[in-house]
């Protein structure tokens, strides 16, 4: 049986894929929000809190689900997919602040100016916002959650067939022969079938009887 692969690697790779997919997804949230007709901001709420929790919300579910596309085994994913929901945050707050800008009609000699000023915006929420956290649970209990339990299903599975396989290699596949029977002879190649001997049967010795060669 060739060696299982824990889907570490490939698992980061679909997940690295699906962050910059969410990030994007809320970059094109904090350029247009205001594009949007007015009936849909207002059920979208709080364009500070209620439409970015509900955008990383989805976000979190795109992680979740693209371990569903690998088979990943390692319990070390999980954790690495709240990292990539932070990412989805912090990415894409930077890209957001530096798409309204454009799409505001600034100069794009100006954007190295509000990378910078987009940086310190979120290192500024990362410290001293509950709303920015919210976003980033937001993504990552989903993330973790899905991750979670397709890395279990597939330990569980990996570890049935295991001992199906297992199982099979000690028993052979073939019925255990009944302890009751006796072994067969062995006979070397050629080698005339002997009659099995006679039991023994006690006999009173007599010292003056000659000794017969075929009780040898």
């Amino acid at each position: 049986m060739s060696q299982r692969r824990s889907g570490l690697l490939s698992g980061l790779i679909v997940g690295f894929v699906a962050m910059i997919i969410g990030a994007a997804g809320y970059a094109a949230m904090a350029t247009f929000y205001y594009r949007l007709p007015y009936e849909v901001r207002w059920f979208a709420g709080d364009p500070t809190f209620a439409f970015p929790v509900a955008c990383c919300l989805l976000a979190g579910l795109i992680l979740g689900l693209a371990m569903w596309t690998v088979r990943p085994r390692s319990l070390l994913l999980p954790l690495l997919l709240v990292l990539y929901a932070f990412g989805v945050r912090a990415i894409g707050g930077v890209a957001g602040s530096m798409g309204f800008v454009v799409e505001r009609g600034f100069p794009l000699s100006s954007l190295d100016e509000q990378l910078v000023f987009g940086a310190q915006g979120v290192w500024l929420a990362i410290r001293s916002s509950w709303h920015f956290w919210a976003a980033v649970a937001a993504a990552a209990v989903p993330a973790f959650l899905l991750s979670l339990v397709r890395v279990v299903r597939v330990r569980r599975r990996w570890r049935a067939e295991d001992g199906a396989a297992s199982h099979r290699r000690r028993g052979g596949g073939e019925p255990v022969a009944d302890a009751t029977e006796p072994e067969p002879e062995y006979r070397a190649p050629f080698e005339p079938l002997q009659p099995p001997k006679p039991a023994p049967t006690a006999t009173t010795a007599n010292l003056f009887t000659p000794r017969d060669p075929a009780q040898d």
